[in-house]
């Protein structure tokens, strides 16, 4: 039995959850996943690119619906490292198709026109709000025409109690503010890409009950935690039962958006004439931010 001090307490969010193997699903997880598959008709000899892949969830997870190839990056060595350890796991036809590497949304090693899907779920808002035009520019040059831009992105659809946002910030080591679906929709259309499909899902909080059922066996089933003492796993399950409060509680005022946008090549005349309760690209109206519940 391991008894060596470690402290969770010490590490970044991003860097305990790929140690401790936490699986990072985007909103809606596998769910999400087949929709944006499906609906961008992705085809098996397909290139996608997944920007901010984390723990490798949402590549590896295409790659099992699709015979197609995917590429996921990632800003942090640590979960790029946990991703490829977690996709050494997965059998040699998934491993082939599927490999991660460090890269920078803002500036993509990659071809012009080269993938025919770039996903990306929250990593735009880890992304420098001064650099989110940058990397949209990215996106699109790295599409082929008519390729597909897949955004997965929370916003606020109620104000938050600054409290919330606070904690948010301690934990994620960096303010997040309580932008709204306006916001974001605003951001992607400014990148010249067509807005093809778009969906919103509220989110909701979880019990007390579930979120110490969850922590608990996530601790006492992680690897990297298999030769520690209860002492040590106490501390995790602790930090990470926290955090878990801190995003019970943001959830509270969450929806997500699952987009689809298209590369267009030929420029084509805006659609005038929509259904009720369609996004409309004529006439955005809505507020950026909500203003902060004291």
């Amino acid at each position: 039995m391991t008894t060596k001090l470690i402290n969770p307490s010490a590490m970044s969010y991003v860097d305990l959850l790929s140690y401790i193997e936490e699986v990072n699903r985007c909103p809606g997880g596998k769910r999400t996943i087949n929709n944006i598959v499906s609906k961008s008709l992705l085809s098996d000899d397909a290139q996608v690119l997944e920007i901010g892949s984390n723990t490798g969830f949402t590549s590896i997870e295409i790659a099992k619906l699709k015979n197609c190839k995917v590429i996921g990056i990632d800003v942090n060595p640590q979960a790029v490292e946990k991703s490829m350890y977690l996709l050494s796991k997965e059998p040699k036809s998934i491993q082939d198709r599927v490999s991660f590497r460090v890269g920078d949304a803002a500036n993509l090693n990659f071809d012009d026109n080269q993938f025919d899907l770039v996903v990306t779920g929250g990593a735009n808002t880890f992304i420098p709000e001064n650099d989110r035009e940058k990397a949209l520019s990215e996106y699109r040059r790295v599409l082929k025409p008519y390729g597909m831009l897949s955004v997965t992105n929370l916003f606020y659809h109620d104000t938050v109690p600054k409290e919330v946002l606070t904690n948010l910030r301690n934990v994620l080591g960096f303010e997040v503010k309580p932008w709204t679906k306006y916001y974001w929709l605003d951001l992607l259309l400014k990148s010249g890409l067509e807005l093809y499909s778009y969906d919103e899902t509220e989110m909701q909080a979880r019990s007390s009950e579930v979120l110490n059922q969850f922590t608990s066996k996530l601790i006492d089933d992680s690897p990297a935690l298999a030769n520690f003492d209860d002492e040590v796993k106490s501390n995790f399950k602790d930090r990470w039962f926290e955090i878990m409060n801190v995003f019970n509680e943001n959830h509270r005022y969450l929806s997500f958006m699952t987009v689809l946008l298209r590369n267009q090549y030929v420029t084509e005349q805006q659609e005038l004439f929509l259904e009720k309760d369609t996004i409309d690209p004529w006439n955005l109206k809505g507020q950026f931010l909500w203003e902060v519940d004291k």
